[in-house]
């Protein structure tokens, strides 16, 4: 394995998320691997999955909840059979889960599903995806919060609060009731969210936010 300077030069050079996948895909292909991937969990936020092959196929192991425990409780790489865990990864005879711990709460896990004839070689390949996996957070992080400042909509803590209610369903009579303004001084916060967002509506708004991560539910 020499590839480590490479991958980490790709890694630091990538401008945005989407050029991940791409980077999984060229692993996969390069050491025949039946699969390539990573599970985030960030902090307030659904798990991401960021894989080389279709995404809707590997869904389910972001709510795998024993797999979430894993990347919570270990700090060092293991094979998924070692950990209870493959029959949560039916697409490889095997796979090398590499825990990543991030920024705060952020937990992941790069799994490198394997075929049988690779499972011997994962004791002497683990430091290296542990090194690329650390460098793949990096890139995650970095980019992420480059996006979070491409698209902050300057939104006031105010206006936040609104939508955020908004976005629980709540009316503009009900979040008046609840932050103790006018019912007319919410629908001016959400107007106002509406327009800084670029949106039709306050729904629209409600899902620019929440994508850029300005807002949870």
């Amino acid at each position: 394995m020499s590839q480590i300077e490479p991958m980490v030069r790709e890694l630091q050079a990538m401008t945005t998320l989407t050029e991940l996948p791409g980077f999984f895909l060229q692993i996969q292909q390069q050491y025949q691997y039946p699969f390539c991937g990573l599970v985030l969990w960030r902090a307030q936020r659904k798990a991401e999955l960021i894989c080389a092959g279709t995404k809707e196929d590997f869904n389910f192991l972001t709510s795998h909840n024993q797999l979430q425990v894993f990347c919570q409780q270990r700090c060092t790489p293991a094979l998924a059979s070692d950990s209870g865990l493959i029959e949560a990864l039916p697409f490889a005879d095997e796979a090398l889960l590499i825990p990543i711990r991030g920024v705060g709460t952020d937990a992941g896990v790069l799994i490198i599903g394997m075929q049988s004839a690779q499972v011997e070689l994962a004791e002497h390949i683990a430091w290296y995806w542990t090194i690329i996996a650390n460098y793949v957070y990096e890139a995650i992080y970095r980019l992420a919060e480059q996006a979070a400042d491409t698209d902050n909509f300057g939104l006031t803590s105010r206006e936040k609060s609104c939508l955020s209610w908004a976005a629980k369903g709540k009316t503009s009579w009900e979040i008046s009731q609840i932050l103790s303004i006018s019912e007319r001084t919410v629908n001016f916060h959400l107007g106002n969210c509406i327009a800084k967002t670029n949106s039709n509506n306050r729904q629209q708004a409600i899902c620019r936010c929440i994508s850029a991560g300005h807002i949870y539910i």
